[in-house]
């Protein structure tokens, strides 16, 4: 498999063609980069909406008709944060050309899809269809009621609106609730154009397809959208807590859930990652971990303990579903679990567990054009490509030092209880 550097092919675009023949089908991410803003809230709606109908398919039967025709093509569109960065992503995977029945470039077809429905949406007069606009905003509003109704997610989600309060990081998810409601055609429109012209755009591509092609559609598209000036993207990176906060909210919920915010100390998403990476899996990643062994298994203080490193943010997330009466032990033990990290009381053999555990995963980052794309789209912004091998090489060269050093970085920020009554797992 042949990989190369994200090359800029038009003013703030880049393009990523991973090539190889092993695969049967193609796969192609174009993502659109914007800072976290007061727009975001019409990006998430726009994020579905631009996935469902467009000028040309102004129907879902006719949008999943066009679809269907490139061979069932697996499509999909979705919004995330990378950092304090917003990402709409659209997605597609297809048949690779050798299999079209009348020899048509499947590929070209669907380079040509994505670009006729990001600059041709289903609008008019400097709005979207008000049926259209109305739908969307409806199921924007499903999925913000179904993460408060997911406690585990609601929690970590209020633990982060409340630890980076300050910060573009901590979205106020009440606050994005109700800018979904006051929402309209016209206002997503204004979005939709802050889009074309203020965003960074990565295509990634995995497969057989054709490079010069891609590049020849994707500056053409770029190109023909007055007025681009991508915006600056940024992230406030923050290396150490001033001090510790406390958080406590009351639920009727059957099981209290406590997240802990860290500031790793990384000082920017490349600042002894690999380490970082691996002082977070000992501690708090799988089975073999710290926390879970200790906490869960052998104290029994809490249903599920882990902890997770968000790289572009440079925070550290612990989560844990408990008793409210076990809420102090578990907090000290969880604390004590990261001060043996700090002294370097863990063995050897947690460090070869986890070093094992996580080459492993990144060497077969290769098995399917999907997972290809989605491993080598999150590296657009870094300042190197770096393989699955390479990832794997890079953790495996990891030593005890590092982690020690890495974990003597960490400071508690938050700490946020959703206190609910005792009970099992939800």
């Amino acid at each position: 498999m042949n990989t190369t550097q994200f090359q800029e092919i038009a003013q703030g675009v880049k393009l990523l063609c991973i090539n190889s023949k092993k695969f049967k089908t193609n796969c192609l991410l174009v993502d659109f980069y914007m800072p976290i803003n007061e727009r975001l809230a019409a990006q998430t709606v726009l994020a579905s909406l631009m996935g469902h109908t467009s000028a040309a398919f102004g129907t879902f039967k006719a949008f999943n008709s066009k679809i269907d025709s490139l061979y069932g093509a697996d499509f999909d569109t979705g919004i995330s944060t990378v950092g304090e960065k917003v990402r709409i992503r659209f997605s597609i995977e297809l048949p690779d050309d050798r299999f079209s029945l009348d020899g048509k470039s499947l590929s070209a077809e669907a380079a040509d899809f994505i670009i006729d429905i990001i600059k041709h949406p289903h609008c008019a007069d400097g709005k979207f269809d008000a049926e259209d606009t109305e739908r969307e905003i409806r199921f924007t509003l499903e999925n913000i009621e179904a993460e408060k109704n997911d406690k585990r997610a609601y929690a970590l989600s209020r633990l982060r609106q409340l630890m980076c309060a300050d910060e573009p990081y901590g979205i106020d998810s009440e606050k994005l609730e109700n800018d979904v409601k006051a929402l309209d055609g016209a206002k997503l429109f204004e979005a939709y154009e802050d889009l074309l012209r203020s965003s960074h755009i990565a295509i990634t591509a995995c497969g057989s397809l054709n490079s010069e092609m891609l590049s020849e559609k994707f500056t053409a598209f770029a190109e023909s959208i007055e007025n681009r000036r991508p915006a600056e993207l940024s992230t406030v990176f923050i290396t150490k807590a001033d001090e510790v906060r406390y958080f406590t909210e009351d639920m009727n919920v059957n099981q209290s859930k406590l997240v802990m915010g860290l500031r790793s100390g990384m000082g920017n998403s490349n600042d002894s990652y690999y380490a970082f990476r691996v002082m977070t899996d000992i501690f708090g990643g799988g089975p073999y971990s710290r926390l879970f062994l200790n906490v869960r298994e052998k104290m029994s203080l809490c249903y599920y303990c882990g902890a997770r490193l968000v790289r572009d943010k440079g925070v550290i997330f612990i989560q844990s579903g408990i008793e409210e009466k076990n809420y102090e032990k578990a907090l000290n033990e969880i604390l004590h679990q990261l001060d043996i990290m700090k002294n370097g009381e863990f063995t050897d053999g947690d460090l070869n567990s986890s070093k094992t555990a996580l080459s492993d995963a990144f060497r077969g980052v290769g098995d399917s054009p999907a997972s290809v794309c989605f491993y080598y789209g999150s590296q657009a912004f870094d300042d190197e490509i770096v393989s699955g091998t390479e990832f794997a090489e890079k953790i495996s060269a990891v030593t005890r030092e590092q982690v020690i050093d890495c974990a003597n970085r960490v400071s508690l920020d938050s700490v946020y209880l959703l206190k609910g009554e005792s009970g099992e797992d939800e």
